[in-house]
């Protein structure tokens, strides 16, 4: 899998990495992230990966809000294949554990390498 930065959109609640493969989502600090969110980046996926699979990593190095019940609303993109939530504390690391309940291809790791092997190894 190809790891070379294609490029970066940043929006208002929300800065994303775009690589051959997969985004790197990093949510900024104090947004409440939900289902309109979500549709925001749905569209970032139908721009960026319209006709392949791909995954996705979400940098945990902000303090912000998720509901978890949007993640339902992920499972329904089907070329979605995997996320990863990369977690800079154990307090983040232990909410992804929680988050895992609502998506079936979700996993939480320390380093950057690791999300990205996971996410490969689902595409």
């Amino acid at each position: 899998m190809q790891n070379q930065l294609l490029k970066i959109i940043d929006l208002d609640f929300v800065s994303i990495e775009v690589y051959p493969n997969f985004l790197i989502t990093t949510i900024k600090e104090g947004v409440v992230f939900d289902t309109n969110e979500l549709e925001i980046i749905y569209q970032v996926f139908e721009n960026q990966f319209p006709n392949k699979d791909f995954g996705l990593i979400a940098n945990r190095v902000h303090d912000y809000t998720v509901n978890p019940t949007c993640y339902l609303e992920s499972s329904k993109y089907k070329r979605l294949k995997a996320m990863a939530i990369l977690c800079h504390e154990e307090a983040s690391y232990n909410n992804a554990q929680f988050e895992k309940t609502f998506y079936k291809d979700l996993e939480a790791f320390y380093t950057l390498e690791e999300a990205v092997a996971f996410i490969s190894s689902k595409i």
